[in-house]
């Protein structure tokens, strides 16, 4: 039986191709028991599809644990639900700019998108984390943002690829 995906990861993947060797495998039920957090049906989708990485190099995606997560920290870490301040970083780029859902709804599927760029300024989006995805990656919308996001074309790298270019270079960097 074929699992049904999110109508935005679908949209998504067209215009970005998802990473060859697949996304991550969180358990969600674990996720929601040791932590609190449930998360939109876009971002499961999301993770199962693209998992932890980053936009052309520029926009890293968080993601809650999951088994062989590389670092200590993670999405929830040290994030009690529900959130005091009604916010949770799903995301940043190296222009300090930071991506956050507002988690004004008890449904996280409702839960939208919130910008605060390095000046401090918010911006809010109307719209769910893939769909901000989708729009961000087609230029439909363009934040203000401290580094651009290269579209043309936009890509995407897991954090198994940049952790395998990292081993790369260090073992490249032992035979000088």
């Amino acid at each position: 039986m074929e699992v049904a995906m999110h109508d935005a990861v679908k949209r998504l993947i067209q215009l970005m191709p998802p990473p060859a060797e697949g996304g991550d495998t969180v358990d969600w039920d674990q996720v929601h028991a040791n932590f609190g957090w449930r998360f939109p049906d876009d971002f499961r989708d999301f993770i199962a599809t693209y998992g932890m990485g980053a936009i052309s190099d520029s926009l890293g995606i968080m993601s809650p644990p999951f088994v062989g997560h590389p670092y200590d920290d993670h999405l929830v870490y040290e994030r009690p639900y529900p959130p005091s301040d009604n916010l949770l970083r799903w995301g940043a780029n190296e222009g300090a700019d930071n991506f956050y859902w507002r988690c004004t709804d008890g449904d996280p599927n409702r839960w939208t998108v919130a910008v605060l760029t390095r000046s401090q300024t918010w911006y809010d989006y109307d719209l769910g984390m893939v769909d901000f995805l989708v729009h961000l990656v087609s230029g439909h919308i363009t934040p203000p943002l401290n580094a651009q996001l290269s579209i043309d074309p936009p890509t995407f790298e897991s954090w198994r690829e940049e952790d395998r270019r990292m081993r790369e270079s260090d073992d490249w960097g032992s035979l000088l």
